[in-house]
């Protein structure tokens, strides 16, 4: 849109003359503000503090992070903003973290994916006791669990290790994860194809970049306050896939259904991040009804 830029930059302008303002008015800075507002709850302070040191330095946030780390002013200010900008790099290791892992390509050959695929299948594949049928990359055996083929080393696509891992998360749950294996047709939802495509749903979450460049994080809000690692990103994907499945079977769908309902699914995910609450337990609910 032509008057877009213009607009943009007058909305920077305001929002600048406001926190001078602000600053003759309190004698505070824009963070000092924060820190010292304790109605704010500790996710939306991490926010605000990240956006705040976007918006008023030139450096970079790295660069923020390395000086508030070396600093020898230890204020009580200081203080607590090194426990948000702590908080902040280990949130971009995990990014880097995960990332890695999702790049890293599934194959028949590496001895830590094959034992992954070995887990999987004595645990979801072979559910019968008297089913000893030693576990192979290529069988008919893995559409049962939903992948689309024979050969599921072509269904990992963009999520690479990171979904296979996922299922292997989820299966050492064995009881709750054959209830979503074994849904009856017409609702069922092709169990593996379906956690590929929920784990997507949480990466994307991590970071988000605009078209206007600008960065957000909406999952910060739920590792502002849970530990920031690979761990609690599988523990946080488990509840969120259970959510799904529980939103899945009260909608009563068929896989015909899956894009539509997972758009919502994600729309809501995202609202809840946006609003600064963690993402706990029946957003589900929340989601409009069409």
């Amino acid at each position: 849109m032509p008057f877009s830029l213009p607009i943009r930059v007058i909305s920077q302008w305001l929002l600048l003359f406001q926190r001078i303002f602000m600053f003759i008015l309190t004698g505070k800075s824009m963070l000092e503000r924060i820190i010292a507002n304790r109605t704010i709850s500790f996710p939306l302070r991490v926010y605000q503090i990240k956006n705040s040191i976007n918006f008023t330095s030139s450096k970079s946030l790295d660069y923020e992070i390395n000086q508030t780390k070396i600093d020898k002013n230890k204020s009580l200010i200081h203080d607590q903003l090194y426990t948000v900008i702590h908080k902040l790099e280990l949130y971009q290791k995990l990014i880097s973290q995960i990332e890695e892992i999702r790049k890293t390509q599934v194959t028949s050959t590496d001895a830590e994916h094959l034992d992954l695929f070995e887990k999987i299948w004595s645990r979801l594949v072979t559910q019968s006791n008297d089913d000893h049928e030693p576990m192979t990359t290529i069988s008919k055996r893995w559409t049962k669990i939903g992948f689309q083929g024979p050969n599921p080393l072509t269904d990992f696509r963009g999520m690479g290790v990171l979904g296979l891992q996922s299922i292997e998360y989820l299966s050492r749950d064995e009881s709750t994860c054959l209830t979503y294996v074994n849904i009856r047709p017409p609702n069922d939802y092709s169990f593996a194809i379906g956690v590929i495509n929920a784990v997507s749903w949480l990466v994307a979450l991590l970071e988000i970049e605009s078209s206007k460049n600008d960065i957000t994080h909406p999952l910060l809000t739920y590792f502002s306050v849970h530990p920031c690692n690979v761990n609690e990103f599988f523990r946080l994907f488990s509840f969120v896939f259970n959510e799904w499945h529980q939103f899945w079977i009260d909608q009563k769908a068929d896989i015909m259904q899956f894009e539509q309902l997972s758009k919502r699914f994600r729309a809501q995910m995202l609202v809840e991040c946006q609003q600064g609450r963690p993402l706990r337990q029946g957003f589900s609910k929340r989601i409009p009804k069409q």
